[in-house]
């Protein structure tokens, strides 16, 4: 066969190749370009062989491939082939082995091969790349530009997949940023056009949707996740795609486990868990946290923080481990790990690790630590305007409200937050919040009501299988049983508590912005209305009656 015979089989296998891999048939196009590599070494080839062992899960061969790649084009003086080759050199190092500094290398030797080069896709695939590795260290700011740099870069190219990709990483790092609207706006339009077809490559779905689930799970929209969760799995199971399948799997659980399906969300972490364990360890920490909050829930506490410990870097394990201190009665542990998290969060991702160092706080008596916290998260619930936080924001300002000694203020919150949650479709964290009302209703004491919520919530919760919770909610109700049925007005059950704190009259006073005098008439009611011979038996019955 001639010279220019054989380049032109091998240029008709690299069009070949290149058409399989757009269709998403990876294991053809390898070995299409294996056959070019092994008869030419054409770069092109191994670059080639490279994009299809990605989606194969062959790490090993993507890495060693693209460094074929480079040092192909570097010898023909090629230096947009190089440049292009060097951005996904360092995409690979960031996204499969999570090697910041690697990364950063290559990203820098790309960007200095394509100076020079007039623009091209090679200049937006570098803009979407390096604005991925911004979002990951939590450099929003910079992730936008880079993103929209891509989008620019993308429709001036009349580049779809480009321009696609950049619009969905636009809108997570607009997540981040705290402009929940505009982001999950963003998510929408990019995973509507790359399902719909417009991009030339089956892969470039991949990021729009991938980003779509995470985002929904990130701002607790679930009911936008469960809408498109039918779209994005079937795409995934369509072609094959393994560890995007198995992440996809791994935040779909988080909607079942919201939705209170513990059975499926066990189901889809252990089968998520352990291919991700066998294609891409680097990601199997997503799994693992996912199962250590349901293992928590489930009272499983010693194998929730073993999960916890497994995922330690992610900031769902940290919020795991905040809310195992709070389960094992260690509210100041808890504040303290919520409080260095929030530390190292921003935007919208705060919202979970607000809730626990609330939850924390007003457990620990001290009212006025969560004041900020409880400000943020309604502020949070105004922006994004979704159902579950601001569910969540309502029971914070109850559970404030109720650290204040404030219960008509705190009961009114803790039921708007019970019914938004519920209206929401998260049973799990409904009955925790009637826990809450509980204690406050008990504190008012009104403890008819107090026993109908608590066992209401028992029965979520022995429901879903939350065992520890399940007793929790038991005890309340047998303490609940066992109050005396008169009810005290809510200005005396200020003072009871304030008097089972150790106050004087004078103090309570002061405290309540009272007269003396009013203070001792209401401290002789209450003796005399619940038949208590002293101060010393309204104290022991404060005890008794959870106002404490």
């Amino acid at each position: 066969m001639s010279e220019d015979a054989g380049m032109t089989v091998i240029a008709a296998r690299l069009r070949e190749g290149r058409d399989l891999v757009r269709r998403g048939a990876w294991a053809e196009a390898r070995k299409v370009f294996a056959i070019a590599f092994e008869e030419s070494g054409d770069p092109a080839a191994a670059e080639g062989i490279a994009r299809a062992a990605w989606w194969l899960e062959d790490d090993t061969e993507v890495t060693a491939r693209y460094e074929d790649a480079y040092r192909g084009y570097r010898a023909a003086g090629d230096d947009r082939g190089a440049g292009r080759v060097a951005a996904w050199l360092g995409n690979g190092a960031l996204q499969l082995r999570g090697e910041a500094a690697v990364a950063q290398g290559w990203f820098q030797r790309a960007e200095r091969l394509l100076a020079e080069q007039s623009e091209g896709e090679e200049h937006g695939l570098l803009a979407l790349f390096k604005g991925m590795a911004a979002r990951s260290r939590g450099d929003m700011r910079q992730a936008t530009e880079l993103a929209a740099r891509a989008v620019e870069i993308g429709r001036r190219l009349g580049s779809p997949d480009l321009e696609i990709q950049g619009m969905a990483l636009n809108g997570m790092a607009r997540i981040g940023q705290g402009e929940v609207a505009d982001g999950m706006r963003l998510l929408d339009e990019a995973a509507a056009a790359a399902l719909a077809g417009e991009v030339r490559e089956v892969g470039s779905v991949w990021i729009p949707t991938c980003f779509l689930v995470q985002g929904c799970e990130q701002v607790r929209d679930w009911d936008r996740a469960e809408q498109w969760r039918a779209r994005v799995m079937d795409f995934c199971r369509r072609f094959d795609l393994g560890t995007p399948f198995s992440r996809c799997r791994t935040h779909y659980s988080t909607i079942l486990l919201w939705r209170g399906d513990w059975a499926a969300a066990e189901a889809e972490l252990l089968h998520a868990a352990k291919a991700l364990r066998i294609q891409r360890p680097l990601f199997a920490a997503e799994a693992w946290v996912r199962l250590g909050e349901l293992r928590r829930r489930q009272g499983r506490w010693e194998e929730a923080a073993e999960l916890f410990a497994l995922s330690r870097s992610l900031p769902a394990a940290r919020i795991g481990q905040a809310e195992l201190r709070l389960d094992r009665g260690d509210p100041e542990g808890a504040l303290d790990i919520a409080g260095r998290l929030l530390d190292a969060l921003s935007g919208a991702e705060r919202g979970p690790a607000l809730e626990v160092f609330v939850r924390a706080g007003v457990r620990t008596k001290n009212p006025d630590v969560v004041a900020r916290a409880v400000e943020e998260l309604a502020e949070i619930a105004r922006v994004s305007g979704i159902e579950a936080v601001e569910a969540a924001a309502l029971w914070a300002r109850g559970a404030h409200r109720a650290a204040l000694t404030d219960t008509a203020g705190a009961i009114t919150l803790l039921e708007k937050g019970i019914e938004l949650y519920e209206r929401a479709g998260g049973p799990y964290d409904a009955a925790r919040a009637r826990i809450e009302l509980v204690s406050v209703l008990l504190a008012s004491g009104r403890a008819g009501p107090a026993v109908e919520e608590a066992r209401v919530a028992q029965e979520v919760f022995e429901r879903l299988g939350a065992t520890a919770d399940a007793r929790r909610a038991n005890r309340l109700v047998t303490r609940a049983q066992s109050t005396p049925t008169a009810e005290l007005t809510s200005r005396q059950v200020e003072i009871l508590r304030l008097l089972a704190v150790g106050l004087t009259n004078a103090e309570i006073a002061n405290r309540l912005v009272l007269s003396e005098h009013t203070v001792k008439r209401h401290v002789a009611n209450i003796l005399g209305r619940l038949a208590l011979p002293s101060r010393t038996a309204a104290v022991a019955y404060a005890s008794r009656a959870g106002l404490l």
